[in-house]
């Protein structure tokens, strides 16, 4: 049954399921669905991967890496603009993808989404823990220690504590026995460290052989200290990259013992410990989802409400470090404008494309809009619009307030306000990066059960679970609980770094599908109603795609992998459940089996050989 996996899904069939008692609740406005989007949007990558992309990739050129990240996202969101107006249903990119490119894309895409949307909420959780551990911080009693505490085995995942332990020990025992940098002059002029100069090209260390057996002695052989002695290497060698003036003996013993103190201290603390294996767990990040969950299960209407007021204070947030910061920039800081040439726009571009995440969340909510046809279209693009200035001015005023190589990794936004001890600043600054975070994810988590619904109003998840409405919230409140448990249990247990670029590869893939889908439905359906139209279509979805697939290029062939185990996963699961429940799978096979041809009219499995069935 080959052709039941390019069967399209009809426009028409997908407006009139959205009449019954099983639609959602129409309750949200162009304002609703633009504070949405801005609430998606704005969070995690601005307050956090601007210094790691400003530092490694594009220096102040990464003004322009949001430039370009901004405008790959531009083109994408009028082609889900035009789209979400001609279908406003449930289901975003996937619903797009069932229409015009069959049944099993639809599958890939939906899948797709759930790396989106699920494990960007485990993502964000986890990021949101460590900020709201700072904003503790803040809080001091007379003699200048914290007033409240939480025990760093209830705030870090275990496989972290583990690598932290072992890497700590790791690098107490390692010895340097040279490190020597490639400078940054055009010669590549080679120098032993630490030299005159605060940034070099490149830092390449040796460790005397006498410590490297030692530690292969510690950890039971060469193959199991051979992961640690590479991390503590790769972390000594990139910290000495911005720091070649200290002594790299020092760096070892201070930066990167110290950077590992807290895994170490955690495994050693932790009362749960069950042989050689020391349980943690991170319970701020299960808190704060399990609070997210219970909010989307009471209604769209308050999450939304909910949703708007943290919208206004992380916005606000944002403009305070445009004005407040304006005044102390220093053009000079600007210089080199591009260290690292155009190739470091375009990696940055890739790297803080998760800064741009969750404007399409707002097409997941056209069954919910007032007027989808209008307010949808207006609530992707404003919302897409406002975050790109802010970006870029936020951006332009960071790097000229600090040189780009001075940038915090973790904070880098409130720590340059603390680099010019602006602390009371700085202290305004990390409670709206923790309130941006915190409307990410809700909106995350708000938008996941409704990708998840649309599949299973389609048979390909099940519907008595995934496709239940609650009768007085009007809410997929079992899904909603599912991905709040789901996304709990991962950003507790689970080191999530590598999962940010993972998301980002997903929705950039996204992305793609619904460019290509709705080039097509120009050329499948053009007498179709558009409430909106996507201008020079043409010109907008071929740039949309090759701009978003160079930027999957540039994350690597890693993330390509991770990405493609992913689908791997999904296809498993698509050929052994939803293939033999989809609803139009199903129809079809009907057909075959009253007519012996498909509703049109071709064989299932190709041409009838003479005198027999379908082969």
């Amino acid at each position: 049954m080959a052709n039941q996996l390019f069967a399209k899904k009809s426009l028409t069939r997908l407006l009139d399921e959205m009449a019954g008692e099983h639609r959602l609740r129409r309750v949200l406005g162009p304002v609703t669905l633009s504070a949405l989007g801005i609430g998606a949007i704005i969070g995690t990558g601005i307050f956090v991967m601007t210094g790691f992309a400003a530092r490694n990739y594009a220096g102040p050129g990464l003004i322009l890496s949001y430039v370009v990240a901004g405008l790959a996202c531009a083109f994408a969101a009028l082609c889900y603009a035009e789209f979400a107006s001609m279908a406003p249903v449930a289901g975003s990119a996937y619903t797009y993808a069932y229409t015009t490119l069959g049944e099993l894309m639809a599958w890939i895409i939906g899948w797709d989404l759930v790396l989106e949307y699920a494990m960007g909420s485990a993502t964000v959780a986890a990021g949101w823990s460590k900020y709201f551990l700072d904003f503790l911080k803040l809080f001091k009693d007379g003699a200048g220690k914290p007033l409240m505490t939480i025990p760093l085995w209830l705030s870090m995942d275990p496989v972290t504590v583990s690598e932290q332990h072992t890497d700590y020990l790791t690098a107490k025992s390692l010895v340097v026995a040279s490190a020597k940098a490639t400078m940054l002059d055009e010669k590549g002029t080679v120098q032993d460290l630490p030299v005159d100069v605060h940034v070099v090209k490149s830092v390449a260390v040796k460790f005397t052989p006498e410590s490297l057996k030692a530690v292969e002695e510690l950890h039971g052989g060469a193959a199991q200290a051979a992961g640690s002695i590479k991390r503590v290497k790769d972390a000594l060698e990139s910290a000495l990259q911005y720091d070649a003036k200290k002594d790299p003996h020092k760096k070892l013993s201070e930066d990167v013992v110290g950077s590992n103190s807290k895994g170490f201290e955690a495994y050693d603390e932790t009362p749960l410990k069950f042989g050689s294996f020391h349980l943690t767990f991170n319970l701020i990040a299960v808190l704060i989802v399990a609070f997210i969950t219970i909010v989307l299960v009471v209604g769209i209407r308050e999450s939304a409400g909910f949703n708007a007021a943290m919208v206004l204070v992380k916005v606000a947030a944002v403009i305070f470090v445009i004005v407040a910061g304006y005044k102390y920039v220093d053009t000079d800081n600007w210089s080199p404008f591009l260290p690292f040439g155009y190739t470091g726009v375009f990696g940055a571009a890739g790297v803080i494309f998760f800064a741009y995440i969750g404007f399409d969340s707002v097409s997941t909510h056209a069954e919910e809009a007032k007027n989808p046809s209008r307010d949808v279209p207006i609530g992707i693009i404003s919302s897409l619009a406002i975050c790109t200035v802010l970006y870029i001015a936020v951006t332009a005023v960071i790097t000229g307030m600090v040189r780009y190589t001075d940038l915090s990794l973790d904070a880098p936004i409130s720590n340059a306000f603390m680099q010019k001890d602006l602390n009371v600043a700085a202290g305004i600054i990390t409670v709206g990066a923790l309130t941006g975070i915190t409307s990410v994810l809700l909106v995350m988590l708000l938008s996941q059960p409704r990708v998840l619904l649309a599949m299973a109003r389609d048979g390909l998840l099940p519907e008595s679970f995934f496709g239940a409405v609650h009768p007085r919230f009007r809410t997929p409140h079992k899904s909603t609980i599912l991905t709040g448990v789901f996304s709990a249990l991962t950003a507790s247990l689970l080191p999530l770094e590598a999962l940010g670029h993972m998301v980002s590869i997903g929705t950039l893939f996204a992305f793609v599908v619904v460019c290509t889908a709705v080039w097509i439905m120009r050329h499948t359906h053009p007498d179709m109603p558009r409430p909106f139209r996507a201008p020079v279509l043409f010109l907008v979805a071929p740039a949309g795609i090759v701009m978003c697939l160079t930027m999957m290029i540039y994350l690597g062939w890693e993330n390509w992998a991770r990405l493609f185990g992913w689908l791997a996963v999904g296809m498993c699961i698509y050929f052994g459940y939803s293939r033999h429940h989809s609803h139009l799978g199903k129809e079809l096979r009907g057909e075959l089996n009253t007519h012996g041809v498909s509703p049109a009219g071709m064989p299932l499995d190709g041409p009838k050989p003479e005198g027999g069935s379908p082969a």
